[in-house]
């Protein structure tokens, strides 16, 4: 459950992280683009401006030689492709175009301004002479330069988008596996005895909660030993707190150790542990059962001094027999323990009805007792 969730997690963060990171990406390298182009133009202007401010003379005086090799001059800028200059009608009068590009500038004066396609980027400026245009001047940028820049920033920012994205996905994922850690430790916690690692005594009713609602629906029966361990508060006081603690995770260990995996066991309050064996609907199995919890719990228990010495007192209720519902079978197990104990411990008794009306009538003389006492 806790692995389903945590790749469920990991999932949708690995695809809101990489969404979010591919919009900034493409964001990012849409401004570059502009950037890049505005810079292409910018200098396409500033060369086409030097060009037509040399090429006056040439165009005034109808000098086409002096023309051709002042716009040949273009060859220097490696990002023009082609140049041409017109007359002042519109003629062409000299032209440059490297070897491996096609003529797209043609024997007409193209418009002033600028032009963008997918491949280069056109330029077209008059030239001037005192307020007078005397001709034009076109230029053909190439725009594979501009591709190739571009491509080199679409890597690099992959690149450390992809590492950003892994290093969050990472750090996402690790906290979040440390916040499921908290929430099993919290749970855990409500539900596991913190000394011997048992389930705790509301565990427990859950699992006794579903024992009564599994045999009222399919039938059957289980039983219910309610624990107490003698003698516990003297190993406290003998020992210490520290022993103490020891000794009631060794017996949550024999318990474990002597039950089946099918059966549960639980820590239920300070001494007292409680048992269901599941499946088990006739007597003589249950107490057979407890026989043998109760000579486990006579073996001494090493404390690195003297050993522990404790027992058991144990109660029984079968169920559904004698309950139904969890405060009844909790109940009628206790009283049975109780009556174990008033055998001279390290025994164990079935609850029975009569248990019930003893309890009842030692009640009434105890509140006679205290009632005379008083008076």
């Amino acid at each position: 459950m806790t692995h389903t969730r945590l790749l469920n997690y990991w999932r949708l963060s690995l695809v809101s992280t990489g969404s979010a990171l591919l919009m900034a990406l493409l964001m990012l390298l849409g401004y570059h683009a502009h950037s890049l182009r505005e810079h292409l133009q910018n200098n396409l202007t500033m060369q086409a401006r030097l060009l037509g401010a040399n090429l006056t003379a040439a165009i005034v005086f109808e000098d086409s030689r002096t023309a051709t090799e002042i716009i040949g001059t273009a060859d220097a800028s490696p990002i023009i492709i082609e140049a041409a200059v017109y007359r002042a009608n519109g003629s062409l009068m000299a032209r440059f175009q490297r070897p491996e590009a096609q003529r797209q500038l043609g024997e007409e004066a193209p418009s002033a301004g600028h032009v963008l396609s997918f491949v280069d980027l056109r330029l077209t400026l008059p030239v001037q002479l005192e307020g007078r245009i005397v001709g034009s001047i076109a230029l053909r940028a190439s725009l594979r330069d501009l591709y190739g820049e571009l491509g080199r920033v679409f890597g690099s920012m992959l690149l450390i988008l992809t590492a950003s994205a892994l290093l969050g996905t990472y750090a996402s994922r690790k906290m979040r596996m440390q916040m499921i850690a908290a929430e099993n430790e919290i749970e855990r916690m409500a539900l596991y005895d913190r000394v011997t690692g048992l389930p705790n005594r509301h565990a427990f009713e859950l699992s006794l909660a579903q024992a009564l609602q599994r045999h009222a629906r399919n039938g059957g029966g289980s039983a219910l030993l309610y624990i107490d361990v003698d003698g516990f508060k003297t190993v406290n006081d003998q020992f210490g707190h520290q022993v103490g603690d020891a000794v009631l995770k060794a017996v949550g260990v024999r318990l474990e150790r002597t039950l089946r995996g099918a059966d549960i066991v639980a820590r239920i309050g300070g001494d007292e542990f409680a048992v269901i064996l599941s499946d088990t609907a006739i007597t003589d199995d249950a107490g057979r059962v407890a026989a043998s919890l109760v000579r486990i719990a006579g073996e001494p228990f090493a404390t690195g001094g003297a050993p522990a010495q404790i027992g058991f007192s144990i109660g029984i209720c079968m169920i559904p027999q004698s309950a139904t519902d969890i405060d009844s079978a909790l109940r009628n197990a206790d009283l049975a323990m109780y009556h174990a104990k008033q055998l001279g411990k390290s025994t164990y008794q079935f609850f029975s009805d009569a248990m019930v009306e003893d309890a009842r009538q030692a009640h009434e003389q105890n509140c006679a007792s205290a009632l005379a006492r008083e008076r």
